[in-house]
């Protein structure tokens, strides 16, 4: 019964939260019509900061989902007005830990041994927190520095509940906003998020990518400690490095930004274009900056596995917005099952150039995602596929990766060589319709 009520009360809340958001943008869209253009605006950034408080205060409150949904939306500079960057970015940092005593009571269930059989040390202040799962420090017995991730134990249960939820809210918003149709970013989550839930399958594909990526120069996966991993407890070596994109990156002279930026871009097109297996949730928490200008890449939860004829689309893709030839991206989105309100070649490449391509040169959020909204308008998408949606996340964090560390270079600009490789190494038949490619390096 408290159980049910409990659950209740969080449906509830997210569906307050979502239409006071929802009426607020509503009332402002009309208020403004009144106002000149200076009062336009700055009633626009109140309604802004308000609805992005109110998600990060719901994101905090309930966790979970909520807050894997708010990081995203935190990095998202190049989609979202700055008030939202300003308050969701907080989640990447705050989100409280649980106390030890249900992490080790976990570990203990899992592996069935007390963690003083099965470490040497244990730190029972939290590394870090995250939405599903939180990180300590720990040395095995042998000595060897390592991470535990451990699972919050009640979130299997409440994902299935948030997810059901989304669906809900994003449906009735898609019905009222046919430019705002999200139904097929909330499937893909529902596809993927359980997959986080199994750290079984985490430690596989960090295997996985691990040896995909051993012989590119710079790039590091952490080794999984094999006896130590179970769904809901994953062991990992310890990488010492620093976050990506914090202060320090900045300020440190040591660390050429281009040279970083192209490392990045190196490892996640080897990944996508070359080995069809990547790492789809790109958060500056889930890359490292190492000593001597080298990355490591963690967090394996959401992988993704692309079928070969969506990888070479997506190379023919990538190609193509480089290029800015319209036939070729119009044939690509058709292959890649992208649909669009028209074909008018203007207004797809638009919209294209906003989700694939780099922001236009001193173009602040809120400017973007005017152009972003006016290129909904003018060409609504009517349907998406799921693995375009991933994709689409991790040229995001390369937009922003480019934009911080000074790389003048755009994200497609960056993968194309390793669209190039991938037709190549695909042969004529099943490289058809590519352009001429020349040979890209295997390794940074």
């Amino acid at each position: 019964m408290f159980e049910n009520a409990r659950r209740f009360r969080r449906s509830f809340r997210v569906a307050r939260t979502s239409a006071r958001i929802y009426l607020g943008y509503k009332l402002t869209q009309r208020r403004v019509r009144k106002y000149d253009p200076e009062a336009a605006a700055a009633a626009w950034e109140r309604q802004h900061e308000q609805a992005a408080e109110r998600m990060y205060r719901l994101a905090v409150d309930l966790k979970g989902l909520y807050v894997k949904m708010g990081q995203f939306i935190g990095t998202r500079s190049d989609l979202v007005p700055p008030p939202y960057t300003r308050s969701l970015s907080r989640l990447q940092d705050r989100v409280p830990p649980r106390p030890a005593a249900i992490i080790r009571e976990t570990i203990e269930q899992e592996l069935g041994r007390p963690v003083t059989e099965l470490f040497a040390t244990f730190d029972n202040r939290a590394l870090g927190a995250a939405s599903l799962a939180q990180v300590h420090r720990a040395t095995l017995l042998g000595g060897r520095e390592v991470v535990v991730k451990v699972q919050y134990p009640e979130i299997g249960g409440l994902v299935k509940l948030d997810l059901r939820n989304l669906r809900t809210i994003v449906g009735l918003v898609a019905r009222r906003e046919p430019n705002f149709d999200y139904r097929s970013v909330v499937n893909e989550m529902a596809t993927q998020v359980p997959h986080e839930l199994d750290f079984e399958r985490e430690a596989e594909m960090m295997q996985r990518v691990g040896a995909n990526l051993r012989e590119i120069a710079g790039v590091e996966v952490p080794a999984v400690i094999d006896d130590h991993v179970s769904r809901k407890v994953l062991v990992t070596e310890y990488v010492h490095g620093r976050r990506l994109l914090g202060q320090e990156h900045i300020d440190d002279a040591s660390i050429d930004g281009p040279t970083l930026a192209a490392r990045i871009a190196g490892a996640y097109g080897h990944q996508i274009l070359i080995d069809g297996l990547f790492q789809a949730d790109p958060h500056p928490g889930n890359i490292l900056v190492l000593p001597g200008g080298g990355i490591a890449l963690l967090d394996f939860g959401l992988t993704k596995e692309l079928p070969e004829q969506i990888r070479l689309s997506f190379a023919r893709l990538v190609i193509a917005v480089a290029n800015r030839d319209m036939p070729a991206i119009l044939a690509s989105f058709r292959e890649l099952g992208v649909k669009t309100k028209t074909e008018e070649p203007g207004d797809v490449f638009a919209l294209l150039s906003l989700f694939f391509d780099a922001r236009v040169a001193g173009e602040d959020g809120s400017t973007h995602q005017r152009r972003l909204g006016s290129a909904f308008a003018r060409n609504p998408v009517e349907a998406i596929p799921g693995d375009l949606v991933l994709l689409g996340r991790v040229v995001g964090l390369l937009r922003g990766v480019s934009a911080s560390l000074g790389t003048p270079l755009s994200p497609m600009q960056m993968l194309r060589p390793y669209a190039e490789r991938a037709l190549a190494e695909a042969g004529p038949a099943r490289g058809a319709n590519s352009p001429v490619v020349r040979e890209s390096p295997r390794a940074e």
